[in-house]
């Protein structure tokens, strides 16, 4: 073993790593792992590829950007290009499919294929999710779809307003040029009256609907004579 020592690899270091290797209690835990792993089915191929990241992938290419199901990342972390699938996990897409043509929602075959989730632990989620900390991102997104909806709606509340201001001010004062308010030049909000109506010549005096804005103009005349 010590012939093989790889380049760069001080040889006092790996024969350190041999004896390690070698020691009876290391070597029943090898055998152990290495039995557990020959009974595990439809194992991953994604290698050092976290579940998360296979997530955001197939959300990003859906038009909608919905969160993909259970037996699409099943598939998706089970099969690789140029790979043969191993047999299980060939019967199990079989069947999840089967199921879901039959009509069955994707959360109901996977259950059928796969029966109930083991404490503690989400299938195809990764090692860190549970059932407790979906929930709280599912109650957490909820809560933040909730807010952006409110907000929408007072949005288009005062948008409203505003319009329905605008349209009893130049209805008020046919002369107005709509562009001669001040903040209205660049802003977003559409004109609540055809443009052809809301024309009016520069330089020409404007009707006022007040008195006070009448006493304005005489102040700013008096004060420029």
């Amino acid at each position: 073993m010590l012939a093989k020592c790889l380049d760069g690899i001080p040889h006092n270091q790996f024969r350190q790593l041999i004896e390690y290797w070698k020691h009876p209690t290391v070597q029943a835990i090898c055998e152990m792992n290495s039995q557990n792993r020959k009974k595990q089915k439809w194992r991953h191929r994604m290698g050092p590829i976290n579940f998360a990241r296979v997530r955001v992938a197939l959300r990003a290419a859906k038009d909608n950007n919905e969160e993909p199901s259970k037996p699409e990342i099943f598939i998706a972390t089970r099969t690789k290009t140029g790979k043969e699938i191993q047999a299980d996990t060939q019967v199990a897409i079989a069947e999840l499919q089967n199921h879901q043509n039959s009509g069955e929602t994707t959360d109901d075959a996977f259950m059928a294929v796969f029966r109930k989730e083991q404490p503690g632990r989400v299938r195809c989620y990764g090692r860190s999710v549970t059932t407790s900390s979906l929930k709280k991102d599912e109650e957490i997104n909820n809560l933040k779809q909730k807010r952006a909806d409110e907000i929408t709606s007072l949005k288009e509340e005062l948008r409203e307003e505003m319009r329905h201001l605008f349209t009893q001010l130049l209805q008020n004062n046919p002369g107005l040029n709509f562009q001669d308010i001040p903040g209205c030049v660049g802003s977003n909000l559409a004109s609540p009256i055809d443009a052809s109506t809301a024309q009016a010549v520069r330089g020409t005096n404007l009707p006022y609907s007040s008195g006070s804005a009448q006493d304005s103009v005489l102040q700013k005349e008096n004060a420029g004579n």
